[in-house]
């Protein structure tokens, strides 16, 4: 990033300190170069090896600021029809559940590339697509463009159900016995893929927005070769932020969660207490898998949110969204520190719902294609 960028940062932080929303009613040139700056992703890479890169790389993350930039992508209905899964190439699938595994359905929508029927010589990457605790695994469909962006890519996307609102997964075998969700993506889902699709040996990436992220880091990290590449839109990066002085917190506020008639699972389930069951909470925390994503390419993308929400919808907000971001420090820090590569698209201010997570689809998934189909 060159000095002028960094001065727009610097800027930016210093009108967000003096007046928070500033940057969002700027008025004149100067206020409208400001706006615009703030309104452009900014861009970061790092090989893992140039430790001078990576750390003036970190600096300047910290220095994005939480902020109103006045930013709103162009949204489209939500499409429930065949705009959505078209016959051609969309199809839902009722898998068989294993004995013994628990999730709620054994439900995956799987999209193939245009021309994948022509020629059954081709194979294919595959790119998994995990939902947030509030979605369906159709929402990737419903609440983005991917079926039209996806026409123009090579790559079998797979959708599968992993849980949401009070039967959120989490992408783990809960401590409870409740639900055997990363068993069931892990060990079955991902073989039975391979043996009804054309797909490509071993050229896998995960892509996952809020849960989904989690989820995606996690498996990667846990399962040594299972994905070449992720793709984290806007995750949860560091599962301790749910825990105060040994209690756990809901990952939704209790206001928020009241006002919206949606209560997720109790954690304590999922992982067990966060005193007396640390290692599981840290075995499934992205921040703590940091050292298990080496030879992972992985792609970050996030708002920094900012400290506002519209009291009729609390949850896609402003606030959720810099709540999240500031789990993200960490994450990044931690991957300065053991030196692993990453690539980072980091969003001043923007809200916690999918227009904004569309727009990291469109900057990560043609990167985690080409990561995950090149050879090893």
């Amino acid at each position: 990033m060159g000095d002028t960028r960094i001065a727009a940062a610097l800027a930016c932080a210093l009108l967000v300190t003096l007046a928070p929303g500033a940057v969002g009613r700027a008025d004149g040139a100067v206020g409208d170069a400001l706006v615009a700056e703030a309104q452009r992703p900014r861009l970061f890479a790092s090989d893992g090896t140039d430790t001078a890169r990576a750390a003036r790389n970190l600096a300047e993350i910290n220095l994005v600021p939480s902020v109103d930039t006045g930013y709103t992508p162009r949204t489209d209905p939500p499409r429930t029809d065949d705009r959505a899964c078209p016959p051609s190439r969309c199809r839902d699938y009722d898998l068989p559940r294993p004995a013994g595994v628990k999730v709620t359905r054994p439900r995956v929508r799987v999209l193939l590339p245009v021309g994948y029927a022509s020629d059954p010589a081709v194979r294919y990457p595959v790119v998994y697509l995990f939902n947030g605790s509030l979605s369906p695994y159709v929402r990737w469909t419903r609440s983005t463009m991917l079926t039209s962006m996806s026409r123009s890519m090579k790559a079998i996307f797979v959708m599968p159900e992993g849980g949401y609102a009070g039967n959120a997964g989490y992408f783990t075998d809960w401590k409870d016995g409740s639900f055997d969700w990363e068993t069931w993506h892990t060990r079955h889902l991902v073989p039975w893929v391979d043996r009804h699709f054309r797909t490509l040996p071993g050229a896998r990436a995960a892509a996952g927005a809020s849960m989904g992220a989690l989820g995606a880091l996690s498996y990667a990290a846990r399962h040594a070769g299972l994905f070449r590449a992720v793709l984290s839109i806007s995750g949860l990066m560091d599962t301790a932020s749910l825990v105060q002085n040994g209690t756990v917190l809901q990952d939704l506020p209790d206001d928020v969660a009241d006002q919206a008639g949606i209560r997720g699972p109790d954690l304590r389930r999922i992982w067990g207490d966060p005193v007396r069951d640390r290692a599981t909470w840290a075995a499934h925390n992205p921040v703590d898998l940091v050292p298990r994503l080496r030879g992972v390419s992985l792609f970050v993308a996030a708002g920094t949110g900012y400290p506002q929400y519209d009291p009729a919808d609390a949850i896609h907000s402003g606030v959720t969204e810099q709540n999240l971001w500031n789990t993200h420090r960490g994450f990044f820090a931690a991957l300065t520190r053991d030196g692993i590569p990453y690539r980072a698209r980091i969003s001043v201010g923007q809200l916690h719902d999918w227009p904004y997570f569309h727009d990291a689809m469109v900057w990560g998934l043609p990167r985690i294609i080409s990561a995950a189909a090149r050879r090893r």
